[in-house]
């Protein structure tokens, strides 16, 4: 998040980087992996080897490769629906897939708001699940983790980091300091925010058939 006010141009990642970063251990089991990162809200987090150095970035991306490589192959006939969802409403009336296993047990859960005002889990890919998600393997990341990530260092500029970001086709690019310890996380949302700092004023929202 941008932290102190400078012209756009000369912004670096020390301003616009989210400084509370949580790292995972590269010997940590993708389970508790999976359950630490719903318990912080946030979908990836920079992995990180005995001496603290990024060695790795563990995403939902990961975890659905997993799914994708790890989990038999579906037999013919439909796809099925995981089995421990039911069906549910959202506040505001849309329909979702409620998730009926303990919070923090599937990587694709998210906690929204119901019709009823009680909080639940919801399901992120209601169908096409071939897995059983109790079945997370108790491997560490290392083996699943994302090994050639991008990183960035504090003194990255912010076209730099948009042409990381660009160029690798990711959202989000850990900083590192001189030993290659992450001490913050770039999204491009963070950039987004910094760019639109530039032109103050209510935003407007888009009209139908608006670009």
């Amino acid at each position: 998040m941008l932290t102190k006010k400078k012209p756009t141009l000369a912004l670096t990642a020390t301003d616009v980087m989210s400084r509370a970063v949580l790292t995972i251990p590269r010997q940590m089991t993708l389970r508790d992996a999976a359950r630490l990162l719903w318990r912080a809200g946030i979908s990836a987090a920079p992995v990180v080897d005995e001496q603290g150095r990024c060695v790795g970035l563990l995403s939902a991306v990961d975890f659905l490769r997993w799914a994708e490589e790890g989990c038999p192959a579906p037999g013919d006939g439909p796809v099925p629906c995981c089995r421990y969802q039911e069906k549910g409403r959202l506040l505001g009336g849309d329909e979702a897939a409620l998730c009926t296993l303990p919070a923090g047990r599937c990587p694709l859960q998210s906690a929204r708001v119901t019709d009823t005002g009680r909080q639940a889990l919801v399901c992120l890919q209601p169908t096409g699940v071939h897995c059983d998600w109790q079945q997370v393997p108790d491997d560490s990341v290392e083996g699943h983790m994302t090994s050639e990530v991008i990183t960035a260092r504090p003194t990255a500029d912010l076209a730099e980091l948009a042409r990381l970001m660009t160029g690798a086709r990711v959202h989000r690019v850990p900083v590192i300091d001189d030993r290659g310890r992450p001490v913050g996380l770039v999204s491009t949302t963070d950039v987004l925010a910094a760019v639109a700092r530039e032109w103050p004023g209510p935003a407007s929202p888009l009209t139908p058939g608006g670009g």
